[in-house]
């Protein structure tokens, strides 16, 4: 009962909203599927939806692999492995919005933020080093994946690096190419700017280049800790004899990785890869409101919703925005799902 009077109900109710000019004192007109066209042919519509889709992206490519990573280096640490897992955790106790106020601090575009306070003492040569390290690793698996003939996986890590390395760049572009300058003047003083600093602090949540990434952040910070817990009680039931075989075959830390661990984990990650996808859509709404509020390049398709509903009152343009984003959200998670009955799960002690 309960579920019907908070879930059914308001579904049923804004289904009529959507074919309706809803008005909240005044009679409501029915308007048919008008309100699907002014939301259809709206482009700030679509460029909300690709902003969803631009945040859902970082989200997965930030959110899926860390945690992971951070499991394999937890596994490894010879002591104070309980200490490690509380700390990760610990980000995950705080309140949403807690953690969004937290980082809108640390956001202050002065040399008093805590992260400018950092990136500040970083030369541009350290931001480079970092790109390279990145494409280096990503280069690492490729050529692992290359020798096993998985081409298209391999491609993958090769483009993961390349945007490592791309990112890295445009960190270190504005400390070695000054406004309005070309690459040919530059040249002859590049060895003494790539030991330069910033100049001026960064920007993180009004310049568009960054205010996406700054807002997804927050999310992988708090959700690290959780993931990288569950993906170590995976690991934790691999078989030593996996590792044991891998070893006499002469198997490297990284083939360990790509065809021990990964293949055991694979099951879980597809279920942490539909939720974290489905949760990237919705819980961008609130981050993003609190973080830019829509500036920047950062409206998203629920801010959209929101602004339709609760800033200009148009309800039944936001209920049909709704709708629209609920049907393409289900067809992704039909088709993942469909995906995931083909997976085979096993125990860790079922022989396989």
């Amino acid at each position: 009962m309960t579920i019907a009077l908070w879930q059914y109900v308001p579904l049923l109710h804004g289904s009529v909203m959507a074919v309706q000019d809803y008005q909240l004192k005044r009679p409501s007109a029915w308007v048919g599927v008008d309100n699907f066209a002014e939301v259809l042919f709206d482009q700030n519509w679509w460029c909300a939806v690709y902003n969803s889709l631009r945040y859902s992206l970082l989200v997965l490519s930030l959110t899926f692999l860390p945690p992971i990573v951070l499991a394999v280096l937890l596994q490894e640490v010879p002591r104070g492995k309980l200490v490690f897992r509380t700390i990760y955790y610990l980000p995950a106790v705080i309140t949403g919005i807690v953690t969004v106020l937290l980082w809108k601090l640390f956001y202050e575009p002065s040399e008093r933020g805590a992260l400018n306070a950092v990136m500040l003492k970083i030369p541009a040569s350290g931001f480079l080093l970092v790109g390279l390290v990145l494409f280096g690793v990503a280069v690492a698996f490729a050529r692992r994946l290359w020798l096993q003939h998985l081409r298209w996986t391999s491609w993958a890590f090769v483009g993961a690096g390349v945007l490592a390395l791309v990112a890295s760049g445009r960190m270190a572009a504005p400390i070695l190419l000054l406004p309005g300058e070309s690459w040919a003047e530059a040249w002859p003083q590049m060895l003494s700017r790539l030991l330069a600093r910033p100049a001026e602090p960064y920007r993180w949540l009004t310049d568009p280049s960054t205010a996406m990434v700054a807002c997804v952040i927050p999310m992988v910070w708090a959700g690290m800790g959780p993931g990288c817990l569950i993906y170590l009680a995976a690991l934790r039931g691999i078989p030593d004899d996996f590792y044991e075989a891998a070893d006499l075959d002469g198997a490297t830390f990284i083939d360990k990785i790509l065809f021990v661990v990964f293949p055991t984990i694979r099951p879980l990650a597809i279920i942490n890869f539909v939720g974290a996808f489905i949760a990237s859509w919705y819980a961008s709404t609130g981050d993003i409101l609190v973080m830019t509020g829509g500036g920047a390049n950062t409206e998203v398709a629920g801010l959209y919703v929101w602004y339709k509903a609760f800033t200009f009152l148009k309800f039944g343009p936001a209920t049909a925005a709704a709708w629209m984003l609920g049907s393409m959200l289900i067809g992704f998670t039909v088709h993942q799902l469909r995906i995931l009955a083909r997976v085979e799960f096993r125990t860790a002690g079922e022989k396989t």
